[in-house]
């Protein structure tokens, strides 16, 4: 899905002459990527806390989701001592509260700090 881009998710399993695409149909159902879409659900709605309103988390929704990966990769990344902070551009287009606007080609795009470590060449965002 990310090599083609299809206007809907349904696209992926048409049989139009246009749309068709010969790699979804055969690898996956499309009722299957449907319910998991439907039914993935990472953190509970009753704690949610609106925006603007005191202990508001931007990422409520995926904190513990976010909070299991940061967990992980601070076990499988040791830095060593020579490391520094770099910002990363990334175009994107979608609903974020943390896009940020500049005056280039695309002019939509999320913010990323970077760690980066000069011996390994290794970064985490």
């Amino acid at each position: 899905m990310g090599l083609g881009k299809k206007p809907t998710l349904h696209d992926y399993w048409t049989r139009h002459p246009v749309l068709h695409s010969s790699f979804a149909p055969e690898v996956i159902v499309r009722e299957r990527p449907l319910s998991i879409l439907a039914f993935l659900h990472i953190n509970d709605n009753a704690t949610f806390v609106q925006h603007g309103q005191p202990d508001h988390d931007p990422i409520q929704k995926i904190r513990p989701f976010v909070d299991h990966l940061n967990a992980k990769f601070k076990e499988v990344c040791q830095p060593q001592q020579e490391v520094c902070i770099d910002e990363a551009m990334i175009p994107f287009k979608g609903r974020s509260r943390f896009n940020v606007y500049m005056d280039k080609l695309t002019k939509e795009r999320l913010k990323l700090y970077e760690l980066c470590e000069s011996s390994s060449g290794s970064y985490g965002r």
